[in-house]
């Protein structure tokens, strides 16, 4: 291909049209073009294709800041986490001390669809607090299917909190 390209700029460099049956003539641009589709058409009937030379594509980046973001999520989900924690002590009833698995799922839009919490915090006033914190949290918008979150709140009433995820990163909802 490169060597195409070279004799055709030299060609054209020289005034020469390359090898012709007519000495005096001089290729018009119509006619440079027609041979090199020809030799386009020649070069598809035997394998080749434009996609041949092109180099693999990525994601833009724009492409990517549309994508869901696992790291931005994680972040916020630690903030909400922290205010989450401090549930069993602004609730005057009395709750169980444990880990609350909490699950929610993201609209494309970065807000919570739907936030859920495992017993036995359920029907408790920390468990709807919980679900308050938790459920307000905001994302950034994202193309894709809706994005479920499995995490887990310690409200053991620890100085050294452990709130994370449930068995790694975020899950799709198909």
């Amino acid at each position: 291909m490169k060597r195409l390209g070279f004799t055709l700029v030299f060609s054209i460099l020289s005034g020469c049209g390359g090898p012709s049956n007519d000495a005096g003539h001089v290729k018009t641009p119509d006619e440079i073009v027609a041979e090199q589709e020809a030799l386009g058409a020649e070069q598809e009937k035997k394998g080749r294709n434009a996609n041949d030379y092109a180099e693999p594509t990525e994601a833009t980046d724009e492409e990517k800041k549309r994508l869901w973001d696992e790291d931005y999520a994680q972040l916020e989900l630690k903030r909400a986490s922290r205010s989450a924690e401090t549930c069993p002590e602004s609730v005057t009833e009395k709750s169980p001390k444990g880990r609350a698995h909490v699950t929610l799922v993201f609209q494309n839009d970065g807000n919570v669809k739907e936030a859920r919490i495992a017993d036995p915090y359920t029907e408790t006033a920390v468990g709807k607090c919980v679900l308050r914190a938790m459920g307000a949290l905001i994302v950034r918008t994202f193309e894709g299917p809706e994005k479920t979150v499995e995490w887990e709140i310690d409200l053991t009433g620890a100085k050294v909190k452990k709130s994370g995820p449930v068995g790694g990163a975020a899950e799709e909802k198909e």
